[in-house]
Order: structure tokens, then sequence, then C-alpha cells
């Protein structure tokens, strides 16, 4: 073979590579969503429990509350654009499940890619110690 072909497969493998560590990168950011989604689903949970007219200390942000009195338990959601609808817990939950159950199937899908570039990668390995090989010879 000759070393311009060789010269391809290490491209080839070094783009590879970067495609693996990009869809790892996205791998792990998609997991955080799915986290935080059933973390809230868990909070919701909580949430629903809990009976109007009650005192309740709300989060503003990390280590920030404020209190506050329970009115209704309807949530508003934004939908985008600044727009924000009115839901029930249950629909909220709904939709959060809905959202998990996409979100599961992306992460199944990146797996499934990571497993062939890994394979193809393994392969561009071996033909490159083969082309190494020959060339010792």
């Amino acid at each position: 073979m000759k070393e311009n072909d060789m010269q391809q497969k290490y491209v080839e493998l070094q783009m590879i590579e970067s495609q693996l560590k990009q869809l790892q990168q996205q791998f792990a950011s998609i997991d955080q969503q799915v986290n935080a989604l059933k973390k809230i689903d868990e909070d919701l949970s909580e949430f629903e429990k809990v009976k109007e007219d009650s005192k309740m200390f709300f989060s503003l942000g990390p280590g920030i509350f404020a209190e506050g009195t329970i009115n209704s338990k309807d949530l508003l959601l934004n939908v985008g654009s600044s727009i924000s609808v009115k839901k029930s817990i249950p629909e909220t939950k709904t939709l959060i499940s809905t959202q998990v159950k996409e979100l599961d199937e992306l992460l199944l899908k990146m797996q499934e890619d990571m497993q062939i570039a890994g394979i193809r990668g393994q392969e561009i390995q071996q033909e490159i110690m083969e082309m190494n090989a020959k060339k010792d010879k």
C-alpha cells in the first residue's frame, strides 16, 4: 500500500475519534437533562401532596429561597417565545414523561452510533497495523 493510503487511514481514524468525543459530550449533556427532568417529576409529586393555603419556601436559585403561600397548584410552563401556559401537575408530569422518553430514545440511538464509530475505529487501527507490517517486510 502507498504512504498516501496510510495517511488517509490516520485522518479517518482522527475524524472518528473526534466524532466519538462529540457524541460522548452530547450524551453526557442529554443524560444530565434526563436526570434534571426526573428530579422535577419527583419534586412535582411532593408538591402535589401540599395542601392549598400552606406556607412553603420556594427556590429562586441555588441557595436562595422565598417564603410564600400556596393559593393554587396550577403551574406556568414556558412553551417558547416568552409564552407561558397554565398546566395542572398531572399534565406537567405527562409532558415531562414524554420528554424523558424522547431523550431516552435519543440516548439509545447515540449509544448505537458510538458503538458503530468505535467498531469502525478498531477496524481502521487494524488496517493501519497491517499496512505497517507489510511496509516493514
